[in-house]
């Protein structure tokens, strides 16, 4: 009868045995592919965002992607100003009425810290200065950092405090959504980061350094674009070639600080005075080049001359003193779209002033 019971309780034992085994292989291979889901997910998300052409086109994805990767039932991604003294929420999903929609960057631990940071009570004398009323699952702040720069935070809260069962039965918090959180942050870093960069490249390739204005290479490419959709649309395209009168004198009276100022103003003038799908730029020197989208002959001679107008009542100030006003020679340049072509048109419109330069200056002639 011993020797039965000793045998029955020693199959029990390894019987439970066998069981605990099974049981933490099963949370294994759970937890393995869980990570190799998540894995997934994450490499998906790094090869949508190095595709995306600007941020705000990231952003849309990024939102999409959050509410399906991260546990959370709400959050937001805030992102610092170029001025580094606001923090802005880009994105939002869930109820986030917990934190401000913009905030100091000192109101946030975790960009403070330089890492992530927890709060899980509400009482706690670390809790964020953006975060009004800690929810009821507490929060985490990620920051955003790449390249050497903070560009912002990543904000998450639940609706109740994940936990799991420690190795002792007790109750134990959950690191996954942490680690989670920290992974998505780190992409989103370097693909905002690499966005910014690629921003700033292509805006130094096709953009004028001296009047923020696009360059004549961006021009010349814009210029086929539009002659195309001319051509789909059945509309004219115009070309406007502006030349400041009497620069040159300008130029030997002031100096050349406030001849590179007189260009800044003008460039300025022209992006106001320009429609969203019209393109100024800086053709070289003092001249510069307008293509006007859909624009009749008539049409860009009536623009020209309201240009001429706005130029004639330019002040601009330099070394405490105005500078004389200045006056600007025109040549208008159209045609329809099926029968145009860029190098003829803008070829035309620089004879066009050429010819308001010889008959006076100060004035527009049509091509």
């Amino acid at each position: 009868m011993v020797g039965i019971a000793e045998d029955v309780t020693d199959r029990i034992r390894r019987e439970k045995e066998l069981e605990e085994a099974h049981r933490k292989l099963n949370a294994a291979l759970s937890q393995s592919d869980q990570v190799a889901r998540e894995t997934a997910k994450l490499s998906e998300l790094v090869d949508i965002l190095q595709s995306c052409q600007n941020l705000e086109e990231a952003y849309k994805i990024i939102q999409r992607a959050l509410q399906s990767i991260l546990p959370s039932r709400s959050g937001a991604l805030c992102i610092t100003s170029p001025s580094r003294n606001v923090v802005e929420a880009v994105i939002t999903w869930g109820d986030v009425a917990a934190s401000d929609r913009t905030f100091r960057p000192d109101d946030c631990w975790a960009l403070r810290r330089g890492k992530a940071h927890e709060v899980r009570d509400a009482d706690s004398p670390v809790r964020c200065g953006h975060v009004s009323t800690a929810p009821v699952g507490g929060y985490l702040c990620v920051p955003l950092a790449a390249q050497g720069e903070t560009l912002g935070v990543l904000y998450l809260e639940s609706s109740s405090v994940p936990e799991r069962p420690g190795a002792d039965g007790a109750a134990a918090y959950d690191e996954t959504p942490g680690r989670l959180a920290t992974a998505v942050a780190e992409r989103i870093s370097l693909a905002i980061a690499n966005l910014r960069l690629r921003q700033i490249l292509r805006g130094q390739s096709i953009r004028d350094p001296l009047t923020g204005l696009f360059n004549r290479r961006y021009m010349e490419e814009s210029l086929e674009r539009e002659i195309s959709r001319a051509a789909r649309n059945q509309e004219s395209v115009a070309v406007l070639m502006l030349d400041i009168d009497h620069f040159k004198r300008f130029n030997d009276t002031f100096g050349h600080q406030a001849a590179d100022k007189l260009l800044q103003a003008v460039g300025e003038l022209l992006s106001e005075r320009t429609r969203g799908q019209d393109v100024a730029c800086r053709y070289g020197g003092e001249e510069f080049a307008l293509i006007l989208s859909g624009a009749t002959l008539e049409a860009a001679r009536r623009r020209a001359e309201l240009l001429q107008r706005d130029l004639k009542h330019l002040n601009v100030e330099h070394a405490g003193q105005i500078l004389e006003r200045i006056t600007m020679s025109v040549g208008v340049a159209a045609a329809q779209g099926h029968d145009a072509d860029a190098a003829d048109l803008v070829r035309k419109a620089d004879q066009a002033l050429y010819r308001a330069k010889a008959e006076g200056r100060d004035c527009v002639v049509n091509a």
